[in-house]
């Protein structure tokens, strides 16, 4: 018997080492090694042509930086040559230059957008690039004025509330834009950074208007025209010399806002049921004497 038990014990243990050694096993170890190495040539193309996007775009933002430099350094040597300027001349070459130092240390106009689908087994990546609009200011009412071909508002000598939307329109794409405070008009610090949609009416209170999205003084967040004080922490900081950055990302249906001053940084979701595109710029100024300037 024992015999027996040890024969079919061998003749078991062959069979399970011939199995192991079928050639079958090497085709399918084959087959998995095929399908590693031809997703990771995928991965290289896509991250080389990523590479190659992204230093193409840092090129053309060099090239744009160096127009604009030779542009300020022409202006300066007329000026000079001239004698013809203020001091008020000289504080927007020192502004245009200190945005230019901005986007040489931080392209804020290139973005690398990874997209996180929970059905994709690996997320795709790509460069995009948020190119900041020729935006104006538009429509208003109330007491205010906007000059200088659309990029400055100013708040008359009461204190009311004056709505302002600009004209473009935003449907898809990331739209960058930079509001300077040049005179925020009182210690409460109170304007309306915001979209709506297109087919919102201006009203005198435009905080209160449905599709309204975005922040406002007193640590107010607008969702669909609904204040919510301190929504996700934020706190009011802007004062006057600063500098807000307002994002409109139409793809991932955000709105961002960031102080360049404090570094503070907040980012809203958009109900595109409630706030369908395409989206507008909403600006609200309350207190006499403020003055925003859309920057360029």
């Amino acid at each position: 018997m024992d015999e027996d038990v040890m024969l079919i014990h061998d003749q078991l243990q062959q069979s399970l080492n011939e199995q192991v050694k079928q050639p079958s096993l090497d085709l399918l170890m084959k087959e998995i090694n095929g399908w590693e190495k031809k997703s990771i040539e995928k991965i290289q193309l896509v991250a080389q042509d990523n590479r190659q996007k992204l230093l193409d775009m840092i090129a053309e933002l060099m090239d744009s930086v160096k127009r604009r430099l030779i542009s300020i350094k022409e202006q300066l040597s007329r000026a000079r040559d001239d004698d013809d300027f203020f001091e008020s001349d000289i504080n927007k070459w020192k502004e245009k230059l200190e945005a230019l130092k901005k986007d040489l240390n931080i392209p804020k106009t290139v973005k690398i957008k990874c997209d996180d689908n929970m059905n994709s087994f690996i997320p795709q990546i790509s460069v995009c690039e948020a190119r900041m609009i020729t935006e104006r200011f538009g429509r208003f009412l109330g007491d205010i004025q906007i000059q200088e071909n659309g990029q400055l508002i100013t708040h008359g000598n009461s204190n009311a509330h004056a709505p302002v939307r600009g004209n473009g329109e935003y449907s898809s794409g990331q739209h960058l834009f930079r509001f300077k405070i040049e005179n925020i008009g009182t210690s409460v610090n109170w304007i309306l950074f915001a979209i709506v949609s297109k087919i919102a009416p201006i009203e005198q209170y435009s905080y209160k208007t449905a599709t309204t999205y975005g922040w406002a003084g007193g640590n107010q967040v607008y969702l669909n025209g609904d204040c919510n004080n301190d929504f996700n922490g934020y706190k009011t900081d802007m004062e006057t010399n600063h500098t807000l950055e307002f994002m409109i990302d139409c793809d991932r249906r955000k709105i961002r806002l960031k102080n360049e001053q404090t570094q503070s940084e907040y980012e809203l979701d958009i109900d595109i049921i409630k706030c369908p595109f395409p989206w507008q710029i909403s600006l609200d100024v309350y207190h006499s004497g403020t003055r925003l300037r859309l920057l360029q």
